[in-house]
């Protein structure tokens, strides 16, 4: 039975997406996977994908030999894509058609030659200054436009909060507009790095809490005996897999946390601001199988505070809005294109959306669908207020998938927000909107009291009126026919 209704599943979400390719005009070839989201209770709902495969770019393309083991990716804002080609010693360098433009692999140092060793992170700031999480060299590098020359090498940062043999392994990295340095390194659980302009440690910026299973916490705390404490794993906060920036300098990250909140928005201060009005806070997959939770190791912030993360376990990846909830997810684990191995990295070219593999040692770019499409500009003009002219693109999107919720939801606000509370409200109904539907009621109900107001008033005072008459008349009855107790008396 339960084969049965994948078949059914994959067989209607498959002739969706065919669908909105042949109308898009570019079906190129069957897609891959099957698109879904998840509803109000937690199931999986089958839809359209939102994005396709479109090409895929390796190292022998570019006639550079294969990609290596690559672990990070960056899009610079003139679209130049950077690939931290991690076990070939280099950072790869192409254009917005993913041409190859050059390769950083050695660079002068203080006038003497030096060279990449393993480097695991990439970043390039709008200037043009190329930072490097150097992680063999236990270092972080900045090379000045051109990347032929390092002006800035961030060593072991020396502070009471590391140990003396304390070993610097950046992997990640990121700059901010007011040239803090953010780097990710591995063995630290106090949370992300962060350096000045000058490349001096300051602090650990949005550390995460510690996160532990109750039992175990109980038996160790009371019950364990010291060798058994010893071998039991330390209860300590999770590191963080990747981070990225939006464009007033909140830090989005990802951890290894499988459940809870893998996901975060972290503002200057380090407190998480994150809105998690979803049907399910931002993890990945609801439902998850032998393999287990989702693993989220990169995220990429798109317009619109759009955010999509990426899950190394199932090649999937996870789009959500500014509120947090989830648009659509796409992509599989395999080897077919547009799926994944060991998906390490994911970043967005305007319209499209760049994964790279570390396993498969190549970069796939997807392109949006009809329905992505619709999605996108939908989100977008609910963003910037325009909610007439979502309701109108959310309209065409049920006319594709008549089960996305999301829908639903944006046209109940619009209906909203024109005062159409009725409306609202139904609309809400079918979105499972629990808050659009109370706050629909509340207007309705409201107006219809407003409405009514005299009407409820002049009966409440005739009854009132009524009920006082009829006391007297009754009063006044008991008085006139009544025997009194002086009658009574023998």
């Amino acid at each position: 039975m339960i084969t049965t209704n994948w078949i059914r599943a994959i067989a209607a979400s498959t002739a969706l997406t065919i669908a909105c390719l042949v109308f898009s005009g570019y079906a190129k070839a069957a897609v891959p996977y099957i698109g879904y989201t998840y509803d109000g209770w937690g199931d999986r709902v089958w839809s359209p994908v939102p994005y396709v495969p479109d090409r895929v770019v390796e190292g022998e393309d570019l006639g550079i030999g294969r990609f290596n083991n690559p672990d990070d990716m960056f899009v610079s804002e003139d679209k130049h894509v950077y690939v931290a080609d991690t076990d070939n010693n280099r950072i790869v360098e192409m254009n917005e058609r993913y041409e190859f433009v050059r390769s950083i692999d050695k660079f002068a140092n203080q006038g003497k030659e030096d060279s990449l060793l393993k480097p695991r992170g990439v970043y390039v700031t709008p200037e043009g200054d190329i930072y490097v999480a150097d992680t063999g060299n236990h270092r972080v590098v900045r090379l000045k436009q051109g990347g032929e020359e390092a002006d800035l090498v961030i060593l072991a940062p020396k502070s009471e909060y590391f140990a003396d043999d304390y070993v610097f392994d950046p992997k990640k990295i990121a700059v901010d507009s007011a040239g803090r340095i953010l780097v990710i390194a591995d063995r630290v659980f106090d949370g992300i790095m962060e350096f000045d302009g000058q490349g001096v440690f300051r602090n650990f910026f949005g550390a995460n809490r510690v996160t532990y299973n109750p039992a175990d916490y109980f038996w160790k705390r009371y019950f364990a005996t010291k060798a058994q404490k010893e071998r039991m794993v330390q209860f300590v906060p999770t590191e963080y897999t990747n981070l990225a920036l939006d464009d007033i300098d909140f830090v989005f990250t990802t951890n290894a946390e499988r459940n809870g909140t893998p996901i975060k928005r972290l503002n200057p201060s380090g407190t998480d601001v994150l809105l998690r009005q979803g049907f399910s806070n931002p993890i990945g997959d609801l439902k998850a199988d032998s393999r287990g939770p989702s693993t989220l190791v990169d995220i990429s912030v798109g317009p619109d505070g759009t955010y999509s993360a990426l899950d190394i376990v199932r090649g999937r990846i996870f789009t959500y809005d500014s509120e947090g909830k989830l648009l659509y997810v796409f992509g599989h684990d395999g080897n077919r294109v547009g799926t994944f191995k060991t998906p390490s990295a994911i970043e967005r070219m305007g319209d499209a959306i760049v994964v790279l593999d570390k396993e498969l040692a190549r970069l796939t770019t997807f392109k949006v669908s009809e329905f992505g499409r619709l999605v996108n500009e939908a989100v977008h003009n609910h963003y910037i207020g325009n909610e007439k002219r979502a309701a109108e693109l959310w309209r065409e999107v049920l006319s594709l998938n008549e089960n996305y919720e999301i829908a639903y939801s944006g046209i109940s606000k619009a209906d909203f927000r024109a005062g159409e509370y009725k409306r609202a409200a139904k609309e809400a109904k079918f979105a499972l909107d629990r808050n659009a539907y109370s706050k629909a009621y509340k207007h309705l109900r409201t107006g219809v009291l407003k409405q009514h107001f005299n009407a409820i008033l002049t009966t409440i005072l005739a009854l009132a009126a009524a009920w006082i008459a009829w006391k007297q008349i009754r009063k006044f009855r008991r008085r006139r026919g009544g025997i009194s107790h002086v009658d009574r008396t023998p």
